[in-house]
């Protein structure tokens, strides 16, 4: 068994949330295609993802951002685990503060944060991210709730919902972007950054 699927195993005993097979396959095949060398992601979690990518980009640097110590910590013991503690920054704490402070270009970036603030970080990414280079986002359908937005006011997730419909209605008709929507896992849009 690899270490990634021992890593996927761990996380969905646990309840971690991590990716889908098929959208870890399309990261996977996004990077590799790329071959991008500066990485942003915004959303460690335990660094399955983050693995994902240097694997498929073997002269990458990946700087991640994650909320939570304890899921910070674990992602760095499991980025060494795999061989890529140098290739690695982990920045602990909330992204909606520390995005705004990245400086320099970054030439493809993951986007699997909080989910209902991908708007608010959707101009911060732009600024960062190269021209030619390509934003991933995961999770754009939001349980299935993006299209289908209930009506029910009191619906704990509505809120989210609606806030990452406007997110996926601005990345797809922006003009600096193309994009593409893939139906699978719970959504995942690949963005071209076209100026």
């Amino acid at each position: 068994m690899s270490a990634l699927e021992e890593l996927k195993i761990y996380a969905r005993e646990r309840y971690i949330p991590v990716m889908s097979d098929e959208a870890r396959q399309l990261l996977y095949d996004t990077v590799a295609t790329k071959l991008p060398k500066r990485i942003l992601e915004i959303g460690t979690a335990i660094g399955y993802s983050g693995i994902v990518m240097l694997s498929a980009s073997p002269q990458a640097v990946l700087n991640t951002v994650e909320m939570d110590e304890r899921s910070a910590e674990l992602a760095k013991q499991n980025f060494a685990a795999n061989g890529f503690a140098d290739r690695v920054n982990v920045f602990v704490g909330d992204a909606r503060e520390i995005v705004p402070l990245l400086t320099g270009e970054y030439d493809f970036v993951f986007l699997d944060g909080p989910k209902g603030q991908y708007e608010k970080f959707f101009p911060y990414l732009t600024d960062l991210l190269s021209v030619g280079g390509t934003l991933v986002c995961d999770n754009v359908l939001y349980k299935g709730l993006v299209e289908h937005i209930p009506d029910d006011k009191r619906h704990k997730h509505i809120t989210v919902a609606r806030n990452m419909r406007a997110f996926l209605d601005d990345v797809t008709a922006n003009p600096r972007y193309s994009t593409r929507l893939y139906r699978i896992g719970d959504g995942v849009t690949v963005s071209t950054k076209l100026r």
